[in-house]
């Protein structure tokens, strides 16, 4: 599917092509007028006077868009500067200049306003450029929130209406923190300015405190306020256990100086995490740097060159990080992805409830048929977008039958390919509807056994637990009151859901061959 903005009315590009979906990560590019770049991405922030990893290695371990700050440009360089930045920093490929918010944030107001950052941004021809915002940050009270909100969106709305350069991509910074409201109404208000682009911004504090709850909660506000054609960026997120939430949840693209400033303190990337450099006995990654040096080489390195070092295997890390994501969204197992990835911390596992709390939003960029069957494991994949999806369908269909025989979940799917399926079928009259019982899926009728993903699906043989599954109770009572007559054939999951429910209507039966004694 193509994307394409209001922009394209005034005869420019700006296009968002997305070629495959799962969940509400898009896999696709994102045009600029330096050239395509794939997202998801990450993009590594350039420092455009002291950068200590040479741009040329960035660019040759194939980042096609940096980030570098206006601010301190135009410090360095002056208000009239006579170059692009692609000059400036060596770098022919797409550039993104932020205006300087986060040393709003770190230091106070700063020396400039909105419009001199603009019409430097517009100077130096950047390709992607953010106006000056007044960040908001994770600990401040409301009253102040709702000023920064009000100061941004001032500043946003001069900006957008006093650039000329159609050529640029104007994103649209939504401030508002850990207040929802006040990121949903940022975000509604910046498209109603004609932004194209937006970007989340005072995440850096909430994921320095590992508050991915939070975090996950604020995309998805943000989301929620944004039209579907326009790409989302995170600002500040860096660290390989964000990733994959973050384009689950959303994000196209996120920046951060995570791979140098971690360097610094002699921080090593892992794909769960970071850990001392000196806490190693060993390289636990086959990347460039960690296939030319042992541990102990690597410690005893001079601080600059260790730090050169460092900060290059952890932006190595950061795009393996993406690049699997990439994988598990063309694979269709996204989900699967980001909740093996939360096991990795406490906090990240927190984050999760949001994936159930808003799944129908995720059912949105879920396809409804996959190649391959999803992995029913433990019991928050009831919650999954396409088991949902399938369980509202199962109670959307009407039946004839008065009599409703249950059976467990056969080896074999669909159930027509099920040798005692087709021996219990070939017994009844077609008045007697059969459907198998699943703690995930919930209730599958045999006339629905071949859709996905009830014939597409792989599950563990392990003993749940009915109280794991309040979807399953649900789905199992709201379909079964269509029926005059219930028989089940019970398994050990079903006993002990009729016997923690009371279902003394039932008929309960503990083999097979005792159906026909009941019909």
């Amino acid at each position: 599917m193509i994307y394409k903005s209001d922009r394209e009315s005034k005869g420019m590009q700006d296009v968002l092509e997305v070629k495959h979906t799962d969940l509400a990560a898009r896999l696709g590019t994102l045009y600029t007028k330096h050239g395509k770049v794939e997202v998801p991405a990450f993009i590594p922030v350039i420092h455009p006077v002291r950068q200590e990893i040479p741009i040329d290695i960035i660019k040759h371990m194939g980042f096609d868009l940096v980030i570098t700050n206006a601010y301190i440009t135009m410090k360095n360089y002056g208000k009239e500067v006579n170059k692009s930045i692609h000059e400036i920093i060596n770098f022919d490929k797409a550039v993104m200049t932020d205006s300087g918010g986060y040393q709003v944030l770190e230091y106070g107001d700063l020396d400039v306003d909105h419009e001199e950052v603009a019409r430097f941004e517009e100077m130096m021809k950047s390709d992607i450029a953010v106006p000056l915002d007044k960040p908001t940050g994770f600990a401040i009270d409301r009253e102040k929130a709702v000023d920064h909100v009000k100061k941004t969106l001032d500043a946003a709305e001069a900006t957008i209406k006093m650039v000329s350069n159609d050529d640029i991509i104007w994103v649209g910074p939504i401030q508002g923190g850990r207040y929802l409201d006040l990121v949903r109404y940022s975000a509604k208000r910046l498209d109603e300015l004609g932004y194209q682009m937006f970007a989340l911004g005072s995440p850096t504090e909430i994921m320095e405190s590992y508050e991915f709850k939070t975090l996950a909660e604020m995309i998805i506000a943000a989301k929620s306020a944004i039209p579907i054609n326009k790409p989302l960026h995170l600002f500040g997120a860096g660290n390989p256990l964000t990733i994959p939430l973050a384009v689950a949840l959303g994000c196209d693209t996120f920046d951060s100086a995570s791979y140098i400033l971690y360097a610094k303190d002699d921080r090593y990337m892992l794909p769960n995490g970071t850990i001392n450099i000196r806490e190693l006995a060993y390289l636990p990654c086959n990347c460039l740097v960690c296939s030319k040096y042992k541990a102990s080489e690597l410690i005893s390195l001079e601080r600059r060159d260790r730090i050169v070092e460092i900060a290059k295997h952890n932006l190595y890390i950061i795009k393996r990080e993406v690049d699997a994501v990439k994988q598990a969204i063309i694979d269709g197992r996204l989900w699967e992805y980001v909740i093996q990835k939360s096991l990795s911390h406490p906090k990240l596992m927190k984050a999760n409830e949001v994936l159930i709390e808003n799944r129908e939003y995720l059912e949105e960029g879920t396809p409804l048929y996959k190649d391959k069957a999803i992995y029913l494991m433990s019991s928050i994949d009831q919650f999954r977008p396409e088991v949902s999806r399938f369980r509202r369908v199962v109670l959307s269909m009407s039946s004839r039958s008065d009599i409703l025989l249950l059976i467990p979940e056969p080896d074999d799917h669909p159930l027509y390919s099920n040798e005692r399926y087709n021996r219990i079928r070939s017994m009844l009259n077609h008045d007697v509807k059969i459907a198998y019982y699943s703690p995930f899926l919930g209730i599958v009728p045999e006339e629905l056994s071949d859709l996905y993903p009830a014939a597409h699906h792989l599950t563990s043989s392990i003993r749940f637990k009915p109280d794991d599954f309040p979807t399953f109770k649900d789905t199992f009572f709201e379909y079964t009151k269509r029926f005059k007559k219930v028989i089940v054939v019970a398994d050990e999951f079903m006993k002990n859901f009729i016997k923690s429910n009371a279902l003394d209507s039932l008929i309960v039966l503990n083999d097979y061959d005792e159906i026909t004694l009941c019909l």
